[in-house]
């Protein structure tokens, strides 16, 4: 009954934003210096594995989504407490789990019976950390995962309903908790049992987030230091120093685990493991990069945080010299252009074969790189798309609705020696795949090639190579109107 709600909800919505058209284009240079000054924040996974592993022999570092609703029981929620040590470890912020890959919820969703209001202690705890962090002058971010167990929404079996229903939920906790600062999505195509892009696009759920919140910041567990499926990339900081190029210097986050997991458990062991040399190295190494640490601390059962984490965080806190706020944001942050021109902005793009990653294993140089607001084409740093070296290798993107198009503008990778674009075709299709404009050419400038359309109706614009090689594309701009 709730997931029918969720459809009926959705569609309302969408009549009221126009999600449908709208290219949502907030993600201001300001956001993203003040997100990078904030330097340093604070992780809070607290979800059913808590609980899990509190009933378990075992340490768990998910749920299965079976785990009944009363098994969520906490005795002293204290988000009072975790917003004073978030000020005491001089952290400017708090990320929540609201939901983690088992699907049971941390507010009263009105798509599922799988959350607190289900449980025995019917506290909508996303409601006390909003206002407590809010009240504190604290930075706010939620978490979300895409991958959802007790749901179904998985990997190769993901409805149009579940895409509602996704989109449903995001729309609750960015239109019933005031300004949200982050939202911070996970377990979305960066291992096998995950949905993909092409399960849950990409362009749904930022014109959702968009549409209702412009300033609040995508930060999106996939790796890829570029924007094809974040505002702000996500740089993995577990137990490392910086994870992406060296000279990658936009604004990206980087978590980490202060404990033995990032699920409380009372096992021996379990305690502080990140030692306090530790903590400061990796704040300077990804401090240095423009990267913000965001460092887990995980609750306990009765939803305080342990007494030894507090006690660390604070040895820390005094050792750790934070670094002068940047004045200026970098001339490369954000869009590079107006996209809300790009007819091809952020839509659903594909190509004939994608090539092995380039640095993390679970980010590979995928279509949508071409589409993410970014004319910037070095590929060692994932800012291009790349197919495997084969027979014309093609590039696509579907508009997702007819268009009169009027020119395409192809940037080229920019740090190989093979240099740009040569013996290629540039087409616009029918939305049932016709050819119905194409031109063909037998080099293009090392920069910017562009190519006038004069107002052909197509949906789908395609670049091929017409002999062998890899195709690799910077930015694919397609100017026009929608019909």
């Amino acid at each position: 009954m709730r997931l029918l709600m969720s459809l009926t909800y959705t569609v309302t919505l969408w009549a009221v934003f126009g999600l449908s058209d709208a290219h949502a284009q907030a993600l201001s240079r300001e956001s993203l210096l003040d997100f990078v000054n904030t330097r340093y924040q604070a992780y809070f996974h607290y979800n059913m594995c808590t609980f899990k592993n509190a009933n378990s022999d075992e340490q768990h570092g998910r749920s299965s989504g079976k785990e009944p609703a009363t098994m969520w029981h906490p005795t002293g929620l204290d988000c009072r407490q975790w917003a004073q040590v978030c000020i005491a470890s001089k952290m400017a912020g708090g990320w929540l789990t609201t939901k983690h890959h088992g699907g049971f919820c941390l507010w009263d969703s009105a798509y599922t019976d799988y959350d607190v209001a289900s449980s025995r202690v019917k506290t909508d705890v996303v409601r006390v950390f909003t206002d407590t962090f809010r009240k504190a002058g604290l930075k706010i971010g939620l978490y979300y995962s895409i991958l959802d167990y007790h749901h179904g929404v998985e990997n190769g079996q993901v409805t149009r309903d579940e895409i509602e229903f996704t989109k449903a939920q995001i729309t609750e906790l960015l239109s019933h908790y005031g300004p949200i600062d982050y939202i911070n999505f996970d377990g979305w195509a960066t291992w096998p049992t995950v949905p993909t892009f092409d399960d849950m696009p990409y362009g749904d759920i930022y014109r959702t987030v968009k549409a209702l919140q412009p300033e609040c910041l995508i930060v999106n567990h996939c790796y890829e230091s570029n924007l094809a499926h974040a505002d702000v990339p996500f740089a993995d900081a577990s137990g490392r120093d910086y994870s992406f190029h060296p000279d990658y210097m936009r604004p990206t986050a980087a978590s980490d685990a202060l404990q033995g997991n990032w699920w409380w458990d009372d096992r021996e062991g379990f305690g502080v493991r990140r030692s306090v040399r530790d903590i400061l190295r990796r704040l300077d190494s990804y401090n240095a990069h423009n990267s913000v640490y965001v460092l887990n601390i995980a609750p306990n059962t009765a939803g305080r945080l342990p007494d030894d984490a507090v006690q660390h965080l604070a040895t820390v806190a005094g050792k750790w010299k934070k670094p002068a706020d940047l004045k200026k944001y970098g001339e490369n942050w954000g869009y590079q252009y107006e996209v809300e021109e790009n007819l091809a902005f952020l839509r659903h793009a594909t190509q004939s074969s994608t090539r092995p990653f380039i640095r993390d294993k679970r980010a590979y140089p995928r279509a949508e790189i071409a589409v993410d607001g970014v004319i910037e084409g070095n590929g060692d740093m994932e800012q291009t798309s790349m197919t495997m070296e084969e027979d014309r290798p093609w590039w696509q993107v579907d508009l997702e609705r007819d268009c009169r198009l009027d020119r395409i503008r192809i940037f080229n990778r920019t740090d190989q020696a093979r240099g740009p674009l040569q013996n290629f075709g540039t087409l616009v299709l029918d939305k049932s795949g016709g050819v119905v404009w194409e031109h063909h050419e037998d080099s293009a400038p090392r920069g910017e090639y562009a190519v006038e359309t004069e107002g052909v109706l197509g949906r789908v614009v395609k670049i091929q190579l017409d002999g062998h090689g890899p195709l690799s594309l910077a930015e694919v701009i397609v100017h026009g109107n929608e019909r």
